[in-house]
Protein backbone atom coordinates (compact mmCIF):
# COMPACT_ATOMS: atom_id res chain seq x y z
CA UNK A 1 0.00 0.00 0.00
CA UNK A 2 2.71 2.22 0.69
CA UNK A 3 4.75 1.98 -2.63
CA UNK A 4 1.51 2.72 -4.36
CA UNK A 5 0.69 5.64 -2.10
CA UNK A 6 4.63 7.02 -3.22
CA UNK A 7 4.44 6.02 -6.52
CA UNK A 8 1.12 8.26 -6.77
CA UNK A 9 2.51 10.87 -5.06
CA UNK A 10 5.91 10.94 -7.37
CA UNK A 11 3.42 10.94 -10.59
CA UNK A 12 1.72 13.63 -9.23
CA UNK A 13 4.76 15.71 -8.87
CA UNK A 14 5.69 15.26 -11.98
CA UNK A 15 2.20 16.16 -13.29
CA UNK A 16 2.42 19.10 -11.51
CA UNK A 17 5.88 20.04 -12.90
CA UNK A 18 4.68 19.05 -16.24
CA UNK A 19 1.23 21.17 -15.82
CA UNK A 20 3.42 23.78 -14.29
CA UNK A 21 5.02 24.74 -17.97
CA UNK A 22 1.82 25.37 -19.30
CA UNK A 23 0.28 28.66 -19.47
CA UNK A 24 -2.02 29.71 -16.20
CA UNK A 25 -4.98 30.08 -18.45
CA UNK A 26 -4.68 26.89 -20.75
CA UNK A 27 -4.46 24.96 -17.53
CA UNK A 28 -7.44 26.60 -15.97
CA UNK A 29 -9.50 25.82 -19.17
CA UNK A 30 -8.47 22.15 -19.38
CA UNK A 31 -8.89 21.73 -15.77
CA UNK A 32 -12.53 22.99 -16.91
CA UNK A 33 -13.16 20.49 -19.67
CA UNK A 34 -11.55 17.75 -17.47
CA UNK A 35 -14.53 18.37 -14.96
CA UNK A 36 -17.11 18.55 -17.40
CA UNK A 37 -16.11 14.85 -18.97
CA UNK A 38 -15.97 13.75 -15.41
CA UNK A 39 -19.19 15.61 -14.49
CA UNK A 40 -20.92 13.69 -17.35
CA UNK A 41 -19.63 10.37 -15.84
CA UNK A 42 -20.24 11.17 -12.31
CA UNK A 43 -23.78 12.63 -12.95
CA UNK A 44 -25.01 10.13 -15.87
CA UNK A 45 -23.68 7.37 -12.83
CA UNK A 46 -25.77 8.38 -10.55
CA UNK A 47 -28.75 8.26 -12.87
CA UNK A 48 -27.46 4.63 -13.50
CA UNK A 49 -27.41 4.05 -9.81
CA UNK A 50 -30.69 5.33 -9.02
CA UNK A 51 -32.25 3.60 -11.49
CA UNK A 52 -31.07 0.24 -10.29
CA UNK A 53 -32.09 1.39 -6.90
CA UNK A 54 -35.60 2.04 -7.84
CA UNK A 55 -36.10 -1.49 -9.93
CA UNK A 56 -34.40 -3.45 -6.94
CA UNK A 57 -30.98 -3.98 -7.52
CA UNK A 58 -29.13 -2.85 -4.93
CA UNK A 59 -25.40 -4.63 -5.36
CA UNK A 60 -25.50 -3.16 -8.76
CA UNK A 61 -26.10 0.06 -7.88
CA UNK A 62 -23.75 0.18 -4.85
CA UNK A 63 -21.46 -0.78 -7.09
CA UNK A 64 -21.97 2.13 -9.63
CA UNK A 65 -21.89 4.46 -6.63
CA UNK A 66 -18.52 3.05 -5.23
CA UNK A 67 -17.48 3.39 -8.90
CA UNK A 68 -18.10 6.78 -9.13
CA UNK A 69 -16.53 7.96 -6.21
CA UNK A 70 -13.49 5.95 -6.89
CA UNK A 71 -13.30 7.83 -9.86
CA UNK A 72 -13.76 11.35 -8.38
CA UNK A 73 -11.96 11.38 -5.10
CA UNK A 74 -8.25 10.73 -6.42
CA UNK A 75 -9.24 13.66 -9.89
CA UNK A 76 -10.43 16.14 -7.14
CA UNK A 77 -6.90 15.45 -4.80
CA UNK A 78 -4.91 15.76 -8.22
CA UNK A 79 -6.73 19.21 -8.91
CA UNK A 80 -6.19 20.19 -5.43
CA UNK A 81 -2.58 19.56 -5.35
CA UNK A 82 -2.17 21.51 -8.68
CA UNK A 83 -3.72 24.92 -7.14
CA UNK A 84 -6.57 26.27 -6.26
CA UNK A 85 -7.35 27.74 -9.63
CA UNK A 86 -7.22 24.04 -11.17
CA UNK A 87 -9.78 22.79 -7.84
CA UNK A 88 -12.05 25.72 -8.80
CA UNK A 89 -11.79 25.32 -12.65
CA UNK A 90 -12.64 21.79 -12.10
CA UNK A 91 -15.63 22.34 -9.97
CA UNK A 92 -16.55 24.11 -12.31
CA UNK A 93 -16.89 21.90 -15.46
CA UNK A 94 -17.95 19.65 -12.76
CA UNK A 95 -21.53 21.98 -12.00
CA UNK A 96 -21.55 22.88 -15.85
CA UNK A 97 -22.20 19.06 -16.60
CA UNK A 98 -24.38 18.57 -13.27
CA UNK A 99 -26.95 21.43 -15.17
CA UNK A 100 -26.71 19.67 -18.14
CA UNK A 101 -27.14 16.16 -16.99
CA UNK A 102 -30.14 17.11 -14.60
CA UNK A 103 -31.91 19.26 -17.56
CA UNK A 104 -31.78 16.35 -19.85
CA UNK A 105 -33.18 13.96 -16.97
CA UNK A 106 -35.60 16.41 -16.45
CA UNK A 107 -36.91 17.00 -20.48
CA UNK A 108 -36.66 13.00 -20.72
CA UNK A 109 -39.51 12.87 -17.61
CA UNK A 110 -41.42 15.05 -19.37
CA UNK A 111 -41.79 13.67 -22.16
CA UNK A 112 -42.65 10.16 -20.84
CA UNK A 113 -45.14 11.24 -18.75
CA UNK A 114 -46.70 13.03 -22.08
Amino acid sequence: MIDIITTIDRDIIHLSAVASTLPTALQVVLAVVAGFALGQVHFRGLGRATTLFAQGRTLPALAWQIGRFLLLIPILVLAAKLGAAILLALAAGLLIARHLVVAAARRRGRERAA
